[in-house]
């Protein structure tokens, strides 16, 4: 068979295939006017005349770089000060200010949990309906006021009532910026280097420096805690109220681009086969999700990956302190801890982002992220059998600990870049942080205060579910490679670009010209 019959055969198939799931009005593409089963950027699919060169596509993208990384850099920095703040505020006087006793501290690191858990569906069903930056401007005012608020709290009912409206506030954030880089950018190295540059740990470097600002002043009218609360939340409002107007919600209405530039940005992106938005919530998608095998062995993934996230943030200062070192010193030494987590992100994102440009058609994420994941896993075992009087041993193991960082970022690339269809994604990244909120709300669970300063559970509980998650992508990278494998059978290789299937709001599972991250 020569080449272009079997080109020709093959978009029969694809034809085919995605006639089963819409009309061809659904999937028509040239019209002027974007019908409810199409994606926003469907009217901008043929607008370029004459293409465009790689010279101006780098600009592009630098541009796209400048006005973006910043804000989503800013959005995961804010939403760990906020939520780890806590953690600080436990060694300035918090607990004896609050009268906590026994768990209290515990349930107060799972608190927060039990507002983002609430609150995950409805988040998803809103960034589909509204402005994505309008939301999240919106969220960091709200939660920076409520952090202002909980700085005023005089109980563990107070504190409690703080926690679980701070994480309804931050439920959207973590979705949104997921939907932001898989509406700007490529799939493969544009991703994977993005997402490094944003998702760090230099969250720690503000809240070790600010707090240990505020624990020099002892002749004050407060505890440091609260003045620790009072500058994180105001900081959080403003930067809500910048990032409401400045930044851009997709590429469709961007005010920083002009109409070829915004044609260029969603062409870029068009071989992603994931769209940019589709307002209209479609139930099919929804329940094609519940019922998809790799969805929910992707939960398995954040179920497990998670558990040091709610374990470590909450608890690594009052480990610090438990080794000696007076409250403001802590608020320094927990700093590191911030930095190796960036160091992770930036070694696993670095290398992924290589491996996929040299080797483009081979799959790396399950194996890259697995493989990060042992310093996190040999650090947490450390921390768990060295003698307590071995002081600096673990310390530097609990650093090791935080290395898991770098593992969770590649494991958010695979779900931006495996769900297509708008109300597939919001669907999967509701389930996805609904099981990020469970395993952060567990974790805090296993610290128990009889415990202290080693927390031998809670550190065992870590290491064990460093080991479950790399037995989870396993099944993860089999379940992907199976599919991409009976795909290529039936369809042949997919195609870099196919204009029946790009903007058409396909899901992944509907799309034959779809293939899988793994």
């Amino acid at each position: 068979m020569s080449a272009s019959e079997n080109s020709s055969t093959k978009k029969e198939k694809l034809v085919v295939a995605v006639s089963e799931v819409g009309t061809s009005d659904d999937l028509e593409l040239n019209s002027s006017i974007v019908s409810n089963a199409q994606d926003i950027a469907a009217k901008y699919g043929n607008i370029l005349q004459g293409g465009y060169t790689k010279q101006e596509a780098r600009k592009i993208l630098w541009k796209c770089d400048m006005f973006l990384i910043p804000f989503l850099w800013l959005n995961v920095t804010f939403g760990a000060m906020d939520k780890v703040s806590t953690g600080t505020a436990s060694i300035y006087g918090m607990q004896t200010d609050l009268g906590l006793v026994g768990n209290q501290y515990s349930w107060i690191g799972s608190a927060f949990y039990f507002g983002y858990l609430f609150w995950c569906f409805p988040s998803g069903m809103i960034l589909q309906k509204l402005p994505v930056a309008k939301v999240s401007g919106a969220c960091f005012f709200v939660w920076g006021i409520i952090i202002i608020g909980s700085g005023f709290a005089k109980n563990f009912e107070t504190m409690v009532a703080c926690r679980v409206l701070l994480g309804i506030a931050e439920a959207p954030i973590v979705p949104l910026n997921l939907i932001i880089m898989s509406t700007w950018y490529k799939k493969g190295p544009e991703q994977s280097i993005r997402l490094g540059l944003f998702y760090t740990g230099f969250s720690t470097i503000f809240t070790g420096t600010i707090g240990y600002a505020v624990g020099g002043y002892t002749n004050v009218a407060y505890s440091p805690w609260r003045y620790f609360m009072w500058i994180i939340g105001a900081l959080s409002s403003v930067y809500g109220i910048l990032e409401f107007f400045l930044l851009p919600d997709s590429p469709v209405n961007c005010r920083y681009l002009n109409e070829r530039e915004k044609a260029i940005v969603i062409d870029r992106v068009r071989k992603n086969q994931t769209g940019v938005k589709n307002t209209k919530f479609k139930k099919d998608q929804f329940f094609q999700t519940l019922k998809d095998p790799k969805v929910w062995v992707m939960v398995a993934i954040q179920l497990f990956i998670s558990i040091p996230n709610g374990g470590l943030t909450n608890f690594s200062p009052l480990i610090v302190n438990g080794l000696g070192w007076s409250s403001r010193d802590s608020t320094l030494l927990t700093m590191p801890t911030g930095i190796m987590q960036t160091v992770s992100v930036y070694m696993a994102s670095g290398s992924l982002a290589l491996l996929e440009k040299f080797w483009p058609k081979k799959h790396f994420r399950g194996a890259v992220l697995c493989f990060y994941l042992i310093p996190a896993f040999v650090g947490t075992g450390c921390l768990y059998k060295l003698p307590l009087t071995w002081y600096t041993s673990r310390l530097v193991s609990l650093y090791f600990g935080f290395f898991y960082l770098g593992s969770y970022i590649i494991s958010l690339n695979l779900i931006a870049a495996n769900h297509a269809g708008f109300t597939r994604k919001v669907t999967a990244n509701s389930i996805y942080f609904l099981t990020y909120a469970v395993s952060n709300l567990i974790a805090p669970q296993f610290f128990l205060t009889r415990q202290a300063p080693t927390y031998s559970l809670g550190v065992g509980a870590i290491f064990g579910a460093y080991a479950l998650t790399i037995c989870a992508v396993c099944v993860y990278m089999f379940l992907c490679w199976r599919e991409n494998k009976r795909r290529n059978t039936l369809y042949g290789e997919a195609e870099i670009e196919n204009r029946d299937t790009d903007f058409s709001d396909l899901t992944d599972i509907d799309n034959m010209n779809f293939r899988y991250k793994w």
